[in-house]
């Protein structure tokens, strides 16, 4: 349950993107996309803690894995415990920021490897157009995607994001992932809007004990100038476009990955890699 008024929950979200009022569109983008990291720590953490709650007297959890953090806790995670979330969280919260600044937005769901709502984005009409918005993929979109100009390109590294229009259906839209020439993911994104009850069961598919973020590390924080993003024992660099995989050997070194170079001090890594530990998951065992 929330205990502030929602203007004010959401006037400390703009304050935590860096903002006071409304700075326009483009950059509470980046701002989102930069200041609230992608990751499945507070999954991982939630999901040892009944009913969401806190192990730590005075923090807030980030509420039950299977179920999405209300804005309070949301905001908590990520201003006192240098959390973010994974795309349910962070499109949904994001989707109501924009409407309680006055954005004509909608939450879309969006199918990923044929299985539907597995993720969420948000399509906001801005001085009549209409764009994508997307800061919930560990992906790049750091500006929102204009649905006139398509297909658009984003590049990143070594892959590549294509935007196009969809033959689904009016409103669908397609945004593919390219390694070279070959395809690595893609995922289908089209109306209806929807209130977050439409996610439930993917949610709760998301927060299986088998379901890929419940039994991996990934963490992946964005700079205004370069990316680095943790997936289990490595470090993921992308700078100037250009991208580099480094080892992590161990705790210590994934410690000071997210404390010291992705500037996340507050972040319960340890705690989430021994509750991998305890689902039979060495992350430093992997190859």
């Amino acid at each position: 349950m929330t205990t502030g008024s929602q203007d004010e929950l959401f006037r400390r979200y703009l304050g935590i993107l860096g903002w006071v009022g409304d700075p326009g569109l483009h950059e509470l983008v980046s701002s989102h996309l930069i200041k609230v990291p992608f990751e499945n720590v507070s999954k991982l953490i939630s999901s040892t803690l009944p009913g969401g709650a806190s192990a730590q007297p005075g923090v807030a959890a980030p509420g039950a894995a299977g179920v999405l953090p209300d804005i309070e806790t949301f905001l908590e995670g990520i201003g006192e415990q240098d959390l973010g979330g994974t795309c349910f969280a962070i499109a949904l919260h994001f989707t109501r920021l924009l409407s309680f600044l006055d954005y004509e937005v909608e939450l879309l769901g969006a199918d990923v490897g044929g299985t539907p709502r597995s993720h969420a984005v948000c399509r906001v009409r801005f001085e009549d157009a209409h764009y994508l918005v997307d800061v919930g993929y560990a992906a790049p979109f750091y500006e929102p995607i204009s649905l006139v100009d398509l297909p658009a390109r984003v590049p990143h590294g070594d892959v590549n994001y294509v935007i196009d229009r969809h033959v689904s259906g009016a409103g669908a839209l397609e945004v593919t992932t390219f390694r070279g020439s070959s395809k690595v993911q893609s995922y289908v994104a089209k109306p209806p809007a929807l209130e977050s009850e439409g996610f439930a069961q993917a949610i709760e598919r998301a927060s299986g004990d088998s379901a890929r973020f419940m039994r991996s590390l990934r963490i992946s924080r964005f700079f205004a100038s370069r990316v680095l993003e943790v997936v289990d024992n490595t470090l993921v660099t992308t700078h100037h476009n250009i991208t580099t995989v480094t080892p992590i050997r161990d705790l210590n070194e994934l410690d000071a990955v997210v404390h010291e170079q992705m500037q996340l001090p507050r972040m319960p890594v340890r705690e989430a890699v021994e509750i991998l530990k305890s689902r039979g998951v060495d992350v430093f065992a992997r190859s």
